[in-house]
């Protein structure tokens, strides 16, 4: 028949103190139990509370007892053995009526069913079904999301979004056209042949730096310093390619040797520039839209050539020259960033893309998706 738990508990500690009179000072054994308090229950039972000193003693009193019973009755109860001993090992900290809340700790690392949280300081960083949210104090209660779908890395909002390294991929349209009336050219006009829509592509990479001049609770301003690599890779169509002469550049119709009209497989302009921007950039808090940017580029050439490959045939013609094309580069840019999707960009050239009277009147335009 199982003990009763008071009795049980009375035992646990009459053993401590019999262990612990074991191991105390000789002063303590051979004096009275100055710093010891007794209670008993009838004349065989007894509960022993032992401290080194005063101080000690009033500890108990951040201890809930009623609940340390009521832990006890647990294990009694679960006990399938009639012993008149049972001896466990508890915690004391389980049982303190005022448990320190981790929500007030500088420092901890929590792992639960919903996810991981870490905390540093004023700074945190919890992880929850696949959203990794990163919150500081410090900026007035910032934070970066990140989900599954977003960028392989986002600002926090401390910063400007467009700051760090940038990976732009993009299409080449005409911003205007102007054919060029000319009797250097053998049709009498000038003007640039229809691009091939997906062939040419706009490529650049580059990294931006970043000030921040205000700060608002919902919005900041940032202003953004950026230096690229890009390149205009015009595809012409309707077997047009890019000649030049001693005076203008010029398109014509691909022909052999004997002047017979052939087919091309490819006829390409590539461009390459190295630019440095400047563009203001308001960012938003808790909105799908992350940032707007707008401002101003300007680049200069690093060079040029064409190449063409005839229908049928793997060789590769490669002209060299710099067809008159502009040394520099500008126009105004505009970007919008979105959140959980690539941000979008839009570049137009206020200058010609060839030299004035020395090529076709034409203005570039690009537009496409940030990678990142």
């Amino acid at each position: 028949m199982k003990i009763n738990i008071i009795a049980v508990f009375v035992i646990l500690l009459s053993l401590t103190q019999v262990w612990a009179g074991n191991d105390v000072k000789p002063s303590l054994n051979k004096g009275t139990l100055n710093d010891s308090i007794i209670v008993r229950f009838g004349n065989k039972t007894r509960m022993v509370i032992y401290g080194e000193n005063k101080r000690e003693l009033e500890k108990i009193l951040k201890y809930d007892l009623n609940t340390l019973l009521k832990d006890l009755k647990v294990r009694l109860d679960s006990s399938q053995q009639d012993t008149t001993l049972i001896v466990e090992e508890f915690s004391g900290n389980d049982y303190l009526k005022n448990k320190p809340d981790l929500a007030d700790d500088k420092n901890y690392v929590r792992i639960g069913g919903r996810g991981l949280r870490i905390k540093n300081g004023n700074k945190s960083v919890s992880i929850e079904q696949g959203t990794v949210t990163a919150t500081d104090e410090d900026e007035n209660g910032s934070f970066e999301k990140i989900g599954r779908a977003a960028k392989m890395y986002v600002p926090s909002w401390g910063s400007s979004p467009r700051k760090g390294f940038n990976v732009s991929l993009g299409l080449n349209t005409y911003g205007s056209n102007t054919p060029m009336i000319t009797s250097a050219t053998p049709s009498g006009e000038n003007a640039m042949p229809d691009l091939k829509p997906w062939g040419s592509r706009y490529v650049s990479l580059g990294y931006v730096a970043s000030t921040t001049v205000a700060t608002g609770q919902k919005a900041r301003l940032h202003l953004d310093f950026g230096i690229d690599f890009s390149w205009y890779n015009l595809m012409f169509q309707d077997n047009m390619k890019i000649v030049k002469s001693t005076d203008m550049a010029y398109f014509e119709r691909a022909t052999d040797d004997n002047n017979n009209p052939v087919n091309l497989k490819k006829s390409k302009l590539t461009v390459p520039y190295v630019n440095l921007s400047f563009m203001p950039t308001l960012s938003f808090r808790k909105s799908f839209i992350s940032h707007v940017s707008a401002g101003a580029y300007g680049g200069y050439r690093l060079g040029s050539y064409s190449k063409t490959i005839q229908e049928g045939s793997k060789d590769k013609k490669f002209n060299r020259t710099n067809f008159f094309i502009n040394d520099f580069r500008y126009g105004l840019g505009f970007e919008l960033g979105l959140r959980r999707f690539p941000d979008l960009f839009v570049n137009y050239d206020l200058n010609n893309l060839y030299e004035t009277n020395r090529g076709p009147a034409v203005k570039m335009l690009s537009f496409g998706i940030k990678l990142f």
